[in-house]
């Protein structure tokens, strides 16, 4: 019944597809000159997905926030109706009362949380600089190791695969 799953699997035509979203193998110099080019052809096609469906990738992240937010809101009010009903009964408060002591608490749980930010803010801006630092460091080191164990024709081929990415990218913003 499933035949022609098997036989998309197993096609050539699969394969490539395949390729674009499998997670790249990370660049060592045994690679073959047509994993290399795998390799960097992956990398320009996602970077020309990128910038062709910019605007749409950012309205769609735009509309994963708002999401976000509206489910957020939603699920304060839930707490916030079940607050005040919980303080109408055993304060005997009305509807003003108990939305006044919401806000109120609110308000100091929200201020002391502010203060416990602004006295951890040094020290998160200090920790995330250092992080950032370490693995640009990092990065670099690795790049730097993988070009230096290239031979000299696997050095022109990399460079020529990346120009000619770059070339067509480059005629495609042009047109």
């Amino acid at each position: 019944m499933f035949d022609f799953i098997k036989k998309l699997k197993k096609s050539q035509t699969n394969g490539w597809i395949v390729g674009l979203f499998k997670k790249p193998a990370p660049a060592s110099p045994d690679e073959s000159d047509r994993q290399m080019l795998a390799r960097v052809a992956r990398q320009f096609f996602w970077l020309f997905i990128i910038l062709f469906f910019f605007e749409d990738l950012l309205d769609f992240a735009v509309e994963i926030v708002h999401s976000v937010f509206e489910i957020l809101h939603l699920l304060i009010e839930f707490i916030e109706g079940y607050i005040e009903e919980i303080l109408e009964h055993l304060l005997h408060t009305d509807h003003h009362q108990s939305e006044t002591i919401i806000v109120n608490a609110v308000l100091l749980i929200g201020m002391y949380g502010f203060y416990r930010f602004v006295r951890a803010f040094p020290r998160i801006v200090r920790r995330l600089k250092r992080s950032c630092y370490a693995a640009w460091l990092k990065y670099k080191r690795n790049k730097l190791a993988y070009w230096q164990a290239l031979l000299p024709e696997q050095k022109i081929k990399l460079t020529a695969a990346y120009l000619v990415g770059l070339a067509m990218l480059l005629f495609w913003l042009t047109l």
